[in-house]
């Protein structure tokens, strides 16, 4: 019997080589094919410390998939496959970009033995001065936590050594001559000769241990109070210990051992075990890019966001309209102008809003401050269980606080994943946002999301109700909007099934789903109970997808792509069309993944005035026209990019009209 979901993990890998594929494109530019090989090491480092213990747990278990009936060896053995085909083609397009710098003499990255004599007494002195005392030798030990990134293996006649490469020095050596780089770690592999005579080392290696770092947060409970709670998380993070090893890399450096040398030493699967065709970790990419992005015809070129034209108050707009912007292509500031209005309207007596990642020194909390200091009752509901971002929401709850706004920390078994900022007046009149990506200037500027803004009483209402929910515990009904836990999986299944009596009643009728995953079980077996009617379903699914195509029967009409390009997508949005003459669009921070429906307190919100509505149907039409960014899911699980003669990309299409504008369109 054919298999009717695809395993989730298998997805996410199959998204990191579709990240890979873009630094293939040859319109897309030498420094930005750098920044995507980086970007999809990191996402590669992700999936290790954050997934990857499941599968862990199911060999250790001897347990079976049940969505899959993979076990977890299957699995172990397909996530080895796959990303031994990723990181083979990975490299290969790191070896042509380094070729292919070197060609337009941008910059070079040096072995040793290209070195010019003074080069060599540049990175020897180098070495004397910063490496040579940084230098740990230790004997080996399996149960040793390899915290360093990098780490060397050194191999005598009778015992084998380690010590991590320090991570404060710049992984990229400057050789004396300009552009002229060598790796820290070339440098101690071939000037510490004194170190390796003294040790009588034979081999040297260069490797690194991804460990589990996804410890769970085993001590919530909803009766702890919010001080209870902080001090318990600022004790997981001062004691979260590495785990169990999930990976290790080694460098091939033409040295004979094999990945079974390495998974006997620390005791791990080979499967578990990665030869890598070139340097350890690429991510220092990253920093070429950012070393050389002043050579503009090797990067995307730059773009000005529309902003919110500074001589109207966009209080007084909203007044009258409700306003639609989608980032990056509007600016973040439109909502930082949004909250400033707020915080100098003397209108204002209360803010609300939810806080899940934010950057450092942001202007969304030096407002929130200001707020607080001028007598406005400013109430922040952060999350400090977003994940690697404790200790920085930690930080931000203390900064708050001392800023004499009220913090508190909702549900605190349920993630507060959602996004809104709430401004009320004394009347209980006001204005809310509401949006699909963080408050995060540095991330709005890459990420593709919507931010809804609106003066709608239905709407006002219902976000006082939300808060009102999280602050005080409250069970509360809404007009428009719906929450999860419970409630938005609810309304998707129940809106899919509205959509098939319209389609079977009529012919009219389907549904639009773009999300960042889609990996639900009962959302999934939803769609194809309508796919099996004959529903059509037109589906833009970034990242990890379990649905599979082609399963249901002779009616069905699914078709699901990833669109993958310069920017990240990230907004989630649902379009619901029952018959020929009513559709209810909607966006939300909820993906269709199951912690997200079950564990996490999100939004769903349907726009219903007709201004937003419309640009927002506009929107969707936008991503079903595009041709140049999406890759197809077929219905062996694999994506297939469609090549089609003067395609269309929808974000190239909203970047080029960035060009005749400046202030966001209002009338």
């Amino acid at each position: 019997m054919k298999r009717k979901f695809y395993n989730r993990d298998l997805s996410w890998i199959l998204f990191d080589n579709r990240v890979i594929d873009q630094a293939y494109d040859s319109d897309v530019p030498l420094l930005e094919r750098l920044r995507f090989l980086s970007i999809a090491s990191n996402n590669l480092d992700e999936f290790f410390r954050v997934r990857m213990h499941n599968i862990d747990s199911m060999v250790i278990n001897n347990k079976t998939e049940k969505r899959t009936d993979l076990t977890g060896d299957e699995v172990l053995n397909l996530v080895y496959e796959f990303n031994s085909r990723n990181i083979a083609k990975q490299y290969k397009k790191y070896e042509a970009s380094m070729q292919d710098a070197r060609n337009r003499k941008l910059f070079y990255i040096l072995k040793y033995d290209e070195l010019k004599d003074s080069e060599k007494k540049t990175v020897k002195k180098y070495f004397n001065k910063k490496i040579l005392p940084r230098i740990d030798m230790q004997r080996f030990s399996k149960t040793y936590k390899y915290r360093r990134n990098l780490n060397l293996l050194m191999e005598t006649p009778h015992h084998i050594y380690t010590s991590p490469i320090p991570e404060d020095l710049d992984r990229l050596v400057e050789t004396g001559i300009e552009n002229h780089y060598i790796l820290i770690e070339d440098v101690i592999r071939n000037v510490a000769t004194d170190l390796i005579r003294k040790y009588k080392i034979k081999k040297t290696y260069v490797f690194r241990v991804t460990y589990d770092q996804n410890k769970p947060y085993d001590f919530l409970s909803k009766d702890m109070t919010d001080d209870e709670y902080l001090n318990k998380m600022i004790n997981y993070v001062d004691t979260r210990e590495l785990r169990n090893i999930m990976r290790v890399e080694f460098a091939c450096n033409g040295e004979s051992h094999s990945r079974e040398y390495f998974a006997k030493l620390f005791d791990i699967s080979k499967k578990s075990v990665y030869k890598i065709p070139g340097p350890v970790d690429i991510k220092f990419l990253n920093t070429l890019f950012k070393r050389y992005r002043d050579h503009k015809d090797l990067i995307f070129p730059p773009f000005k966001a529309l902003k919110w034209n500074p001589s109207k108050n966009i209080l007084d707009y909203l007044k009258h309209s409700s306003l639609l912007v989608q980032y990056p292509y509007d600016s973040y500031s439109v909502f930082i102008d949004y909250l400033e209005a707020a915080v100098h309207d003397p209108k204002t007596t209360k803010i609300l809003i939810t806080i899940y990642r934010t950057e450092k020194d942001s202007d969304l909390l030096r407002l929130l401050k200001e707020a607080a200091e001028k007598g406005i009752e400013v109430t922040a509901i952060v999350e400090l269980k977003a994940r690697f971002d404790e200790v920085h929401n930690i930080e931000v709850t203390k900064f708050l606080r001392e800023a004499g706004v009220q913090v508190l920390f909702g549900d605190k078994v349920n993630k507060v994943h959602s996004k809104i900022c709430l401004v009320l007046h004394g009347d209980n009149r006001g204005y809310v946002q509401i949006g699909t990506g963080n408050y995060n200037a540095i991330t709005a500027n890459g990420f593709s999301d919507l931010s809804y803004f609106t003066s709608n009483q239905m709407y006002i209402d219902d976000a006082t109700r939300f808060f009102d929910h999280l602050i005080n515990e409250t069970k509360v009904e809404y007009n428009l909007l719906v929450t999860s836990p419970d409630g938005i999986k609810k309304m998707i299944i129940e809106n899919i099934r509205l959509a098939t009596e319209a389609y079977l009643r009529d012919g009219q009728g389907g549904v639009f789903m773009k999300v960042n995953g889609l990996t639900d079980v009962e959302i999934i077996n939803a769609i194809y109970k309508a796919a099996r009617q004959g529903l059509p379903f037109r589906m833009i699914v970034r990242g990890p997808c379990s649905l599979k195509i082609g399963i249901c029967g002779p009616k069905e009409d699914i078709r699901v792509k990833s669109i993958v390009g310069q920017l990240l997508e990230h907004s989630r949005i649902f379009k619901f069309q029952y018959g020929s003459d009513h559709t209810d669009v909607w966006i939300s921070s909820a993906d269709m993944m199951t912690r997200n429906l079950d564990r996490r307190v999100e939004l769903a919100v349907p726009i219903v005035e007709e201004k937003s509505k419309l640009k927002l149907n506009k929107i969707i039409n936008t991503f079903l026209k595009d041709t140049e960014n999406s890759y197809w899911l077929d219905s062996d699980g694999d994506y297939v990019k469609e090549e089609k003669d003067n395609g269309i990309s929808a974000q190239q299409t909203w970047l080029s009209r960035l060009k005749w504008r400046k202030y966001i369109k209002t009338n």
